[in-house]
């Protein structure tokens, strides 16, 4: 299950992180569209979120790829999935014709229910790595390896 994990924190925060650089590559603009085009914020609301989180999407990628704070990482990236699915499954509901953007705009391919059970799917993998966190090959790991043997060596003294 540890190699498992590993794979699936590897791939999903590879996935953020090139998520995000597109995103970030696209500037605000095109990604407030992108966002606008969801008809699901207020106007005010579009700009700072097409400001945050093409470098939130970045940074939660590295931290997971890594293994750094990984429990509360793949919380916060499940609930992340958890509102793209909401939001990919009410455009498709809304018969509103637009891309899901999750890739910037390089994504020309309309939203369809494959969106959503992908995202779903997502959304569940990222609860298995937040259950079973942090996996091998991690930061946090290794870090409790390290506070562990420093332990074992103060006891002895």
């Amino acid at each position: 299950m540890a190699i498992l994990v590993f794979a699936l924190r590897l791939t999903i925060g590879v996935l953020l992180i090139v998520a995000g650089a597109f995103k970030a590559h696209d500037g605000i603009a095109i990604t407030g569209a992108s966002i606008a085009g969801y008809r699901l914020l207020p106007s005010f609301a579009v700009m700072p979120l097409a400001i945050f989180l093409p470098y939130f999407e970045i940074a939660v990628g590295v931290y997971l790829s890594i293994g750094m704070f990984t429990r509360a990482v793949a919380f916060v990236v499940a609930a992340q999935m958890a509102i793209f699915t909401l939001a990919v499954a009410s455009v498709v509901a809304r018969h509103i014709q637009i891309s899901c953007g999750c890739f910037g705009a390089a994504e020309t391919t309309i939203a369809s229910w494959y969106d959503v059970a992908r995202d779903a799917a997502l959304t569940g993998l990222c609860a298995l790595i937040a259950w079973k966190a942090p996996g091998r090959f991690s930061v946090d790991a290794r870090l409790r390896e390290a506070s562990a043997a420093k332990e074992g060596s103060t006891a002895h003294e």
